[in-house]
């Protein structure tokens, strides 16, 4: 496997989204209580953008990212869990597109944001087309149902299966990890199978905190990674996403990795 990310970022990998080829990081460093957002372009593994800071407001956070735009949404504070905006970004630039004050992300589809507002408690909905977002904003029905567009339909992408202790299968992947290196992991695994590879993210407990490692191996154990990723005083999920045949995750909360596999 060849390494192909590797980034530090100053402050906790908070949340991604992916799309267009690119990861975007939610980056927050809890010291200074500030947030910032960094691309990096997986194909080439590089950053294209790092330290972005739209506004200087802890209350934003990711959507997703759609033909080429990077849609935020902002709150007032964790008291108000409700958006109140959404600012758009050219992924490529991080440079503001539009600001839209008190309209909240509905859907996205063939370059059309749907938006929608409460007005005496019944949404309105309008439209932007990102095609050309100087044109107005028309209205829609009030009968929209479509399901949010996915924006990570744009790469062949996997994801693990999270197996807590409890399920049955944990206890396969339990005598498969022991039999490779003498271990009892514990806990939870998230197993994934994909280009003739296995991807486990599984913990040991040791010097009273869970050591969570990402292993890459094949069924004829040949050890391709077999990396310490963090230590925690619980367990997560999602550790891992395969994306364009590349495995990505976070180390040590603040560093963003990626293997071609």
């Amino acid at each position: 496997m060849e390494e192909i990310i590797n980034h530090n970022f100053k402050g906790k990998i908070w949340n991604t989204t992916f799309g267009d080829d690119c990861c975007v990081l939610e980056i927050r460093d809890e010291s200074t209580r500030s947030l910032s957002f960094a691309c990096i372009n997986l194909l080439q593994g590089h950053v294209l953008w790092q330290n972005l800071k739209p506004e200087k407001s802890w209350w934003l956070s990711l959507v997703g990212i759609f033909d080429g735009n990077l849609i935020l949404h902002k709150y007032a504070s964790n008291q108000k869990p409700e958006p109140e905006g959404l600012m758009i970004l050219n992924i490529h630039s991080g440079e503001i597109v539009k600001r839209m004050e008190n309209w909240i992300f509905f859907n996205f589809q063939h370059h059309i944001l749907t938006i929608y507002q409460l007005q005496n408690n019944q949404p309105i909905y309008k439209t932007v087309d990102l095609d050309n977002s100087s044109r107005d904003m028309k209205m829609l029905s009030e009968n929209i149902r479509a399901a949010p567009e996915d924006s990570n339909n744009l790469f062949n992408s996997a994801s693990p299966m999270h197996y807590p202790e409890d399920n049955p299968f944990f206890s396969t992947i339990y005598k498969f990890l022991y039999r490779l290196f003498k271990i009892d992991a514990v806990k939870a695994v998230d197993y994934l199978e994909i280009s003739n590879k296995i991807i486990i993210s599984y913990y040991i407990y040791t010097d009273k905190s869970f050591h969570n490692y990402l292993l890459v191996t094949n069924r004829a154990r040949e050890i391709f990674l077999n990396d310490l990723i963090a230590q925690t005083e619980g367990i997560g999920i999602d550790i891992f996403t395969v994306k364009s045949d590349t495995l990505l995750y976070v180390k040590n909360q603040n560093q963003f990795v990626g293997y071609k596999l």
